[in-house]
């Protein structure tokens, strides 16, 4: 069938303010199924509130747990908190709905918020909540949050994104602390699991939120069964949508969607929707002292303007991503689209060759490291014949990814890096992954890549501040990278999201995670 483009948590679900004073999606019966198959690669494993994260456990994780906010399209929305004030720079107060309960029955009050919190600090898998110094009930609805800094933009509700809530009576009468049998405060509880194979929800039917208006994205529950089947080999995903069974899927390799679209083999009954992911793929110089770009900054131009960052979307992602105008993309609301129209290195070889004639290169072989995956080796080996056409050798250096994550400190191992950044807020957030060297100072001496430049960790300090951020110190910072090209951006990636016609519209979560019970169902 038709291909369709997505866009970012579209869910139908319409969105409300934190006070309850907008509209959001509600679990009508209209748009509702009996049940919705979803095909998931890899499975959750240990599905407790407060485990490491995993891909399988990322897929079920907005079915099971609500958290005290939800972020839609890059605005954040109340979900177990009903309103929250900034006292100061390092306090908040939340105060929460004074009817929550979990699936369970049991209520939820402040004491659950803090024994939540303070059992995820202390599993110390979520580095987030680094910043929180102390969580304390101040009655049975209101909770005080201090910190141990100054936050920054994003900061506060990242922390409340970062911590699954569950009732501390529901929790310590699980047998397995919630491995296999989680309790959330979400419409939906386990049924029945069997690793590695089959995970099936279940809508209580009980859900606490009875004021529609309220239910936003992440909590609509149009489906009353929930089944999450493990399928590790991406093939078979193609040949579950393809027998029907599963409803849908976001793990059909890139070589089969062609399939599922119009004119394809399995296009009846099924429908290809593309999302731009919201990871963008970026280039970094190693700066450090003993290396060529240190103080090369023709070298460093020569190279961005030797890319045609088209000709890589085309080349890895069949043209359904997008070349990339910044260190970041456009899904951010702090994007300026103006940039969109900008020559931000755009593809030129005369101006390429130019640059590196006035560089200091002399015909040494550079390294590219890059991690071990399909469309990572695909970019890398375009670069490499980019690089080549202007006259750059380059050797290209594959890790996995856990070597990829410690090589990239290492100053001797690489002369540019291919990586992925992205963020689930804003785009000065993307960027901090990279650049703000108070983060890497005691790893690399400045920023990840080893830049050290006072005057760009004061524009990223900037951007970051709440009583700095916004259109002008993001202006500036985004033009201080283009006029210094430590890194850039290149392309943005898509997801692709193969259902059958029963889903009408498909739904999102900040990750770009599929939310089975937000989808619109045609049935």
């Amino acid at each position: 069938m038709k291909k369709k483009l997505v866009a970012l948590l579209m869910a139908g679900c319409m969105l409300c303010s934190l006070a309850g004073t907008g509209i959001a999606a509600s679990a009508a019966e209209e748009g509702r199924t009996e049940s919705v198959t979803v095909g998931v690669l890899s499975d959750p494993e240990n599905m407790g509130p407060w485990s490491g994260m995993s891909q399988g456990r990322i897929a079920m994780l907005f079915s099971v747990y609500e958290y005290m906010v939800t972020r839609e399209d890059g605005e954040v929305y109340g979900v177990l908190a009903k309103d929250w004030e900034r006292i100061d720079s390092k306090t908040y107060d939340v105060e929460i709905y004074d009817y929550i309960h979990d699936a369970d029955g049991n209520p939820l009050t402040a004491s659950d918020i803090v024994f939540s919190f303070e059992s995820a600090i202390a599993t110390k898998n979520y580095s987030k909540l680094n910043v929180v110094e102390s969580v304390e009930a101040l009655d049975d609805y209101n909770v005080e949050f201090k910190f141990n800094k100054d936050l920054e933009i994003g900061e506060f509700e990242n922390v409340m994104l970062e911590c699954a809530i569950v009732t501390q009576a529901a929790y310590e009468a699980s047998e397995d602390q919630m491995a296999t049998t989680p309790v959330g405060t979400t419409a939906y509880k386990v049924e029945s699991y069997v690793p590695g194979s089959e995970l099936i929800l279940r809508d209580t039917g009980n859900y606490w939120q009875t004021d529609e208006s309220l239910v936003h994205g992440t909590s609509v529950h149009n489906a009353d069964e929930i089944i999450f089947s493990v399928i590790t080999e991406a093939s078979q995903h193609t040949v579950a949508l393809q027998t029907g069974a599963v409803d849908v899927s976001n793990g059909v390799p890139d070589t089969d969607i062609a399939k599922f679209e119009e004119g394809g083999e399995y296009a009846e009954g099924n429908q290809v929707s593309i999302v731009l992911d919201n990871l963008s793929y970026d280039i970094t110089y190693n700066m450090s002292d003993s290396s060529v770009f240190k103080d090369d900054l023709n070298l460093r131009l020569a190279l961005a303007y030797s890319i045609d960052k088209e000709g890589l979307n085309l080349g890895a992602f069949n043209g359904n991503g997008a070349a990339v105008k910044d260190f970041a993309n456009a899904t951010y609301p702090d994007y300026n689209s103006e940039w969109d129209s900008e020559d931000y290195y755009d593809y030129n070889v005369e101006t390429a060759q130019e640059y590196l004639a006035q560089s200091n290169y002399n015909g040494e072989t550079l390294t590219l490291m890059y991690t071990n995956s399909g469309a990572m080796e695909i970019l890398a080996q375009m670069l490499q014949a980019y690089f080549g056409a202007i006259g750059v050798t380059v050797e290209l250096v594959g890790y996995d990814q856990m070597m990829a994550q410690q090589e990239q400190y290492n100053a001797e191992g690489f002369d540019i890096l291919l990586r992925t950044t992205g963020s689930t807020d804003y785009i000065v957030n993307q960027w901090k992954l990279c650049w703000d060297s108070r983060d890497y100072q005691e790893v690399t001496g400045g920023t990840s890549n080893f830049t050290q430049d006072d005057k760009l960790q004061e524009l990223m300090e900037a951007c970051l501040s709440v009583d700095t951020y916004g259109e002008e110190s993001i202006e500036a910072f985004h033009d201080y990278m283009v006029e210094n090209c430590y890194g850039y951006g290149i392309v943005e990636g898509p997801i692709n999201i193969v259902h059958s016609e029963k889903i009408s519209e498909i739904a999102l979560d900040a990750r770009n995670q599929i939310l089975p019970g937000a989808c619109v169902y045609a049935e």
